[in-house]
């Protein structure tokens, strides 16, 4: 058997644990413009631990976010577009030859409130910018994460659908059987099947949501596959306070091995050292 691809782990809570304040709505989006270093020191620390992919810090650099965070119209474009294309560049920065740099998208709003949704002319818009500009800073995949409105999942396929970089999709799952807006997961397949997702994953669900929901997956997809859960104790909490401890990482990171996935890694909570550790398994699994 191959082995997976390693994605790397958190970078919002892994800032927290540098001493770098990140409020919402804008979460790790500045620490591109005014901590640049560190951002690159995370990106290093996991291509050290092992990490094949690592994804740029792109997660909130949207005008609809700096809107939001009260910013003007005009300093709202030039301060998205400047943490973009910083996250961008500190990825790049340190990635060795070997190492994939991932751009990532969300969904507009809040990732746990798919309710927040602001319909399709927004998110038509922001997809669309944010696409733009990570093609033109030079990403090599374009990653959908914590995707979990379907209309929302739809319209930024849209928005790529002529990219010439691969499209990765990453849902965060209600239940084993329900995306986060509550829509059957085969309702999800059948509606994005005539998109060209190379890779369909799931994260930032806690580890039991996962291990629920990995075989809804299997049951519906046949093609490349991937997961990285949070390491929080509960679902939908944007604080992880309570992550879970070593004995309970260890023994959930090795049952998900058991599943066999094309790419794994870790999301919120998560260390560079988790990594090591996920890495250190697979080795010994080789």
């Amino acid at each position: 058997m191959s082995s997976p691809q390693i994605l790397d782990g958190a970078m919002g809570t892994e800032l927290q644990n540098r001493g770098i304040s990140i409020p919402l709505p804008l979460w790790s989006a500045n620490a591109n413009i005014e901590h640049p270093q560190i951002v690159m020191d995370i990106h290093a620390d996991y291509i050290q631990a092992g990490c094949d992919i690592i994804t740029a810090n792109t997660f909130r650099s949207t005008f609809y976010t700096y809107r939001k965070a009260d910013f003007g119209s005009l300093k709202s474009k030039e301060l998205s577009r400047l943490s973009l294309y910083k996250a961008v560049e500190c990825a790049n920065k340190v990635a060795i030859n070997s190492t994939e740099v991932a751009g990532s998208l969300t969904t507009i709003d809040d990732c746990y409130t798919p309710n927040a949704y602001p319909g399709r002319s927004v998110a038509e818009d922001t997809y669309g910018q944010s696409i733009e500009w990570l093609l033109d800073a030079g990403v090599d995949i374009l990653l959908f994460e914590t995707m979990g409105n379907v209309e929302e999942i739809l319209c930024g396929l849209d928005m790529a659908i002529d990219c010439k970089v691969p499209i990765w999709l990453s849902l965060i799952m209600k239940d084993e059987t329900h995306i986060l807006d509550n829509t059957p997961i085969q309702k999800v397949f059948k509606l994005i099947e005539p998109y060209q997702i190379e890779c369909l994953m799931m994260n930032c669900n806690q580890m039991y949501t996962t291990f629920n929901s990995i075989q809804s997956l299997l049951n519906n997809w046949d093609s490349k596959w991937g997961i990285y859960p949070n390491l929080a104790t509960s679902d939908f909490d944007n604080e992880y306070l309570t992550i879970i401890d070593k004995s309970d990482f260890k023994n959930s990171i090795s049952k998900l091995c058991d599943y066999k996935p094309d790419v794994i890694g870790l999301c919120c909570g998560s260390t560079p050292e988790n990594i090591n550790e996920l890495t250190k398994l697979i080795n010994k699994r080789k």
